[in-house]
Order: structure tokens, then sequence, then C-alpha cells
């Protein structure tokens, strides 16, 4: 169905097939795509260093969807002010004037509904297409030479994070920026906002706080700043006036208000710089998540209520909720002898809601895990903290039994976290014993 123009249909074409996803819906998946087609328009956004221009635009990046569905030929057959300049080959519609065909979406903003045999042009009425593109050979060896080009595409295969989402977005309007037919005035503003998302600027004093944060990034270049307060100048030309006006780079000569002429473009160092930018935060990312510096600054407190709050997650289902828990699981083992107090009647929910989600799980337990189980699940805060403390002993003492290597990942899960939060608590439960033998 993909045609470049008039009767040439596009012979080859990468593609892939995915879960069945309905474009016209609110699923999540589709924002993973929309965050894929911005990386892959960016990383084919390469500047050229003399013009004003980049690589591919991203419309020559173009990701198009089918999802399976019936369509009305009101839509793939449309009458009014249309004739067929070839002989309709489809299938007949039924009584509702429905055939077998595609719902789609075309860049993850337009919509469209075709048939076999309909065809689909690109969103320029001139498509070049490039002879030695193939974007296998692009991903695997080209652009592998580029400089931590794989540390984006990681971002792509991890858990959303809000810098994760902050960089995609950067991307997003980097990528609006170097749009066909944009007048210079808008992709001057694309390229700012891209600039404050990516570098979080405030509301106030942006101008002052881009040329720090470029400057912390990319070190202190000479006439980087000049650069970055005429860049802003524009910006707030076009935001003020609607114009961006002059839009050249005017470097300063060795006297104050001389200067050197005409020196380029503001767009064509922006491009470059922003690029710059991003793969420095795409280093300083990566030295993070390595050094694990984002879970070393939560505290356990803060990991067992997110404990409760994962396993309290009904739209999950029990074995999915079990697995979501085990990395912060993981942290707590890792840093549970960092100073800080832990609340126990958070543990103690956690151990219990763990216990209800594995009831929940369609699994086999031994009789007296079963029973240990559903007593712990049972407990409640209004039986006391004792009571709890006993129903988890008597759990922790049933797990020990246990051969671990024969153990389901959901039941092991849950047995972590009895022996962890076990080790926490002991002592209180053999307080509250012995007190409570004494008040006898």
């Amino acid at each position: 169905m993909l045609f470049v123009q008039s009767d040439l249909r596009v012979k080859s074409a990468s593609y892939a097939i995915l879960p069945d996803i309905e474009v016209h819906s609110g699923d999540p998946r589709l924002r993973h795509l929309a965050h894929l087609r911005d990386v892959v328009a960016y990383l084919y956004a390469a500047p050229h260093d003399v013009f004003e221009t980049v690589f591919l635009s991203p419309e020559e990046i173009s990701l198009v969807l089918f999802t399976p569905s019936r369509v009305s030929t009101l839509l793939t057959r449309p009458e009014h002010h249309t004739e067929s300049v070839t002989p309709l080959s489809g299938p007949d519609p039924d009584k509702g004037d429905y055939v077998p065909g595609y719902n789609g979406l075309y860049n993850l903003r337009h919509a469209f509904w075709v048939e076999p045999g309909s065809r689909l042009y690109g969103p320029k009425p001139q498509m070049t297409l490039n002879i030695s593109q193939d974007i296998h050979i692009d991903f695997e060896h080209r652009m592998a030479r580029r400089p931590y080009h794989h540390l984006l595409l990681d971002l792509l295969e991890k858990p959303e994070t809000p810098t994760s989402l902050r960089v995609f977005s950067a991307l997003h309007w980097f990528n609006a920026a170097n749009e066909n037919g944009l007048s210079q005035s808008q992709a001057v503003l694309n390229l700012a906002v891209a600039f404050e998302t990516l570098l979080r600027l405030p509301e106030s004093s942006k101008t002052d706080r881009l040329v720090d944060a470029i400057s912390l990034l990319l070190g202190r270049t000479e006439r980087l700043d000049e650069w970055a307060h005429q860049f802003y100048k524009a910006r707030s030309q076009v935001a003020h006036e609607g114009n961006v006006g002059d839009q050249f780079f005017y470097p300063s000569g060795a006297s104050k208000g001389q200067s050197t002429g005409v020196f380029g473009s503001l767009m064509l160092y922006g491009r470059q710089i922003f690029q710059l930018c991003v793969n420095t935060l795409l280093v300083g990312i990566d030295l993070a998540e390595r050094a694990d510096l984002r879970e070393k600054l939560v505290s356990n407190n803060e990991r067992f209520q997110k404990l409760c709050e994962l396993l309290q997650r009904t739209a999950d289902s029990a074995s999915n909720r079990l697995a979501a828990v085990e990395p912060v699981l993981r942290a707590l083992e890792r840093y549970r002898f960092v100073y800080g107090g832990i609340d126990v009647g958070t543990q103690l929910t956690a151990v219990r809601l763990s216990a209800s989600v594995l009831g929940d799980c369609t699994l086999s337990l031994a009789e007296d895990v079963a029973n240990a189980v559903a007593a712990c699940a049972a407990s409640k805060r209004a039986d006391g903290e004792f009571k709890q403390l006993t129903a988890i002993e008597a759990l922790h003492s049933v797990f020990k039994k246990q051969d671990l290597a024969t153990l389901a990942p959901e039941i092991r899960i849950v047995r972590d976290l009895v022996e962890l939060v076990w080790r926490n608590v002991f002592t209180r439960y053999y307080w509250l014993k012995e007190r409570n033998q004494d008040k006898a």
C-alpha cells in the first residue's frame, strides 16, 4: 500500500509485526512507539557542518501503524468529488458498507483507513528515497561509529523515568525544528523549546540559565556564551514580535562592540550544540545509573511504601504484581544497613499484602505453606502488632524448611520479603512475646 508518488510503489521498507494495538486508543505502547520514532528521526537528523540542513528531515522518517479491522467504504472509497482512475478490485461491502481492512495511524498523528488495494502516500508531495539508506545497516554499522548513540537506544529498552521522558520530549521538539517548509521563526522557537526541555530551564532568567547549562555541559568554549545569548534573543523576538528578525550569528571581535561579520546562522550552530548537549547528558545518565545513584537517594521507608503501592495495583495480575516488586526488594536487600528508621507498620503491611497476592496466584502450594500464607494474609492491623508478628514468624519458619531451588519465582519473592522483614523485626517480636508472658 506504500507509494512514493503516482503509480510508484515502495519496493523495500522496514517493518515489524507487533501484538495487537488499537491505533485509535490510549494504548501506552503508542507512546513508546512515538519515542522510538523520535529517536530514529533524531539520529538521522545529523546537522551539516556548513549548510543549514539536516541529513534527513522528520518527514523522511515515517512510521505507519496498521491494525486489522473492518472499515467503512465511505472512508476507503469516497464517492463525492472523486473518480477512480483504476478499476475497483476489492470485495463487496456488507449491509453496513464495511469491508476487511485496516485502521491506521501515520506518524502517530494522522488517522487513516485503508483496505487491500488502497494507496498510502507520504507526508510530502515529493518524496525522495535515498539509495544507500537501510535502517538495519545504518543502526548496526554506520551509526555504531557515532559516539554515544547506543546510550540513546538503550533508553528505549529501559523503564520510563522522568529523565528519559524529558530526553524523549526534547528530541521531539528538536525534530519539530527540522520539519520541511518550516519558517525560520518557527524553527528557532521549536529548537528553543527543545533546549528548555532538555536542560529543564526555569520560567525566569532563561537566557542566563541556558548559557550556564550549556557551558557546564560543553565547557567554557570561546564564543559559546555569545551564541547562547543571541539565540535566546532571537527566540524572544519570535515569542513577542512574531518574527525572528536577524537569524545570523555575529561573534564579537577583539574590541567590545565590534563584530567580525556574519558567521553562519543561529540554527546552523544550534542543532550541533543541541546534539552535543544530548550526548553529554546521556553520558551523565549512564554514569549515574552505573553508580545506582537514583536508588541510593531513596530511603528504605520509601521503598517499603513503594512495595505496598505495587502490591495493591489490582489492575495487574497477581503474578505481575509480585514480579513488579522484585527490583524494589533487591534494592532493600542491598541497602538494608543504610541508617534511617523504617516504620514497622509499613513492613508488616508489605508482608501481609504479599501473602494475600501470593494466595491469589494460581500456584500449587504445600499444605503448611498455604496455611501459613493464608494466616498471614488474614492478619490485620486491628489484631495488634504482636499477632501480626506471630503470623510472620510462622510464615518465616515454614519458608525456612523449603528447598529454595524448587520454589516458583512468585513464592521466592514473598519468601525473600518475609526473610528481610523478619531480620528487621524479630527482636521486637521476642520482646513483645516476653512482655506478654510476664504480664500473664
